[in-house]
């Protein structure tokens, strides 16, 4: 940031008069209006870029769960959620610090939510909201393709069941 600052301040002088010339170039006022217009664009992108997105926690632990295992039909045995909490943490920023409830991975995001949901609607409820959630915005969150189109089937059998 110091550089783009520095040149920002270096440009706004310099647009003192009407034309600069500039390593031998001439450059109008517009020019360099522009050109300061840029510079900062560039530097919000980049910051943007260096952010890490902000999830809740179990939307961060599926996003984890459904990358590394989306193709098998159960979780391995040793799998911890302390496991997937140190993943989650180096890709996003919790919204709730908070630890809920959950103790086990299938509890976060269980293979079989139809049956595992079978007799809790309003638990059910809010795992079909978490879901949505990260269907609609999967572009943000999700960096393997088929872990997206996972989750948009399991999405789909939760909203019938």
């Amino acid at each position: 940031m110091s550089d783009v600052g520095a040149l920002l301040r270096y440009l706004k002088k310099r647009d003192q008069g009407t034309e600069t010339l500039i390593e031998g170039n001439t450059y109008t006022s517009e020019q360099i209006k522009l050109a300061q217009q840029l510079l900062m664009d560039a530097q919000k992108e980049l910051d943007q870029s260096r952010k890490k997105p902000k999830l809740s926690r179990r939307r961060a632990f599926i996003v984890i769960l459904e990358e590394g295992y989306y193709d098998v039909k159960e979780y391995p045995k040793g799998l911890t959620l302390e496991s997937i909490h140190r993943k989650a943490s180096q890709r996003f920023e919790f919204s709730h610090r908070a630890m809920n409830s959950f103790a086990k991975p299938n509890e976060v995001h269980p293979k079989d939510p139809c049956s595992y949901y079978e007799n809790d609607g309003l638990r059910k409820a809010k795992y079909r909201q978490t879901l949505a959630h990260l269907v609609t915005y999967s572009q943000l969150y999700f960096r393997i393709k088929e872990a997206v189109l996972s989750l948009e089937e399991t999405y789909r059998d939760i909203l019938q069941c």
